[in-house]
């Protein structure tokens, strides 16, 4: 655990968090986005690209958010509040904004790339990271769900309709978050 000095005086109040257990790989991007009352401070927001395998552990990235939040964006803080005060731990990291910051809310968005260069494609266990290119996913359709690690297979007809219709992030049919999942996809490794 890294330890950091307690909140600076003032009202501080909770506008995200970092309780995340979402595997990343090497080349996926976390987007930190802060917004005040008149919308998005783009000053502020941030996107970190996992480099290493190491940096996209569900362990690691979400506490590199956090000492980064600490050291680069003003009148925020990430952690843990303890009795002895803020600590960026590797787990359950809230973000806090000054209240007089007029910073009511953080949002954390990942943008999971498959990068493979000709050589990989044949060897390549799946052909998407769920939720790109949702629009092609059709029956035998084999997807990378990058929040449990996990590959998934579209079923065949009638049930590859709902493969397509997964691709929004509060679907019943998101494989093996959904809670419909099963209808669409086949599990075909587990973590």
């Amino acid at each position: 655990m890294f330890m950091h000095t307690s909140l600076a005086c003032g009202e501080w109040s909770t506008i995200g968090c970092l309780n995340h257990h979402t595997q990343l790989f090497i080349g996926d991007v976390v987007k930190v986005t802060f917004y005040d009352m008149q919308g998005e401070l783009i000053s502020l927001s941030f996107d970190f690209k996992i480099t290493s395998f190491e940096q996209g552990e569900p362990h690691a990235w979400p506490r590199l958010i956090a000492e980064h939040i600490n050291v680069h964006i003003p009148l925020v803080n990430a952690g843990k509040m303890t009795e002895q005060g803020l600590i960026v731990a590797y787990r359950n990291n809230k973000i806090f904004a000054l209240q007089s910051s007029g910073i009511y809310k953080a949002h954390i968005d990942f943008h999971c790339i498959a990068k493979c260069d000709e050589r990989e494609v044949s060897t390549q266990p799946y052909e998407y990271v769920y939720p790109e290119h949702s629009e092609r996913y059709n029956a035998g359709t084999k997807v990378l769900q990058p929040k449990d690690g996990c590959i998934y297979q579209c079923r065949p007809w009638p049930f590859n309709e709902f493969c397509r219709k997964a691709k929004d992030t509060q679907s019943i049919f998101e494989p093996g978050i959904g809670k419909s999942w099963a209808m669409a996809w086949l599990q075909l490794s587990t973590r």
